[in-house]
């Protein structure tokens, strides 16, 4: 299964909790993928808060492959942000780019974000 992990994924196993098991589960039977735009959401976090990001980003490029913006991504990003902004007014453009990624790359969208909740092609972690 092709599987895109978002941000809130991979904090949730960095820092070891209930959720982030459930995450680790992913790594021998998927294929992963991380957004660029995740990533530069995990650099700010470890900058933030004091990690040393090297070690995260060698670990995430061991275990997924990086998607990066392209024009398909990059035009459906404003079609899944306007239907995001329907169901949640809170929803960031980020976001919507991040779910076209899973679904340009005909992928899952792993992720515990509210704004991803109830959705088809999302795998909500709880």
């Amino acid at each position: 299964m092709k599987i895109v992990f978002d941000t809130y994924a991979w904090i949730e196993y960095f820092l070891g909790t209930a959720k982030g098991k459930k995450v680790e589960a992913y790594f021998d039977d998927s294929e992963i993928i991380t957004p660029i735009l995740a990533i530069i959401e995990l650099n700010y976090k470890a900058d933030k808060e004091g990690w040393n990001f090297e070690e995260y980003l060698e670990f995430i490029k061991s275990k997924s492959a990086i998607s990066f913006i392209n024009w398909d991504i990059a035009k459906a990003s404003s079609r899944s942000y306007i239907e995001q902004r329907k169901l949640h007014k809170d929803s960031s453009l980020v976001d919507a780019i991040i779910l076209s990624t899973a679904r340009a790359s005909n992928s899952k969208l792993l992720s515990g974000d509210r704004h991803f909740k109830g959705l088809p092609d999302t795998i909500f972690l709880e």
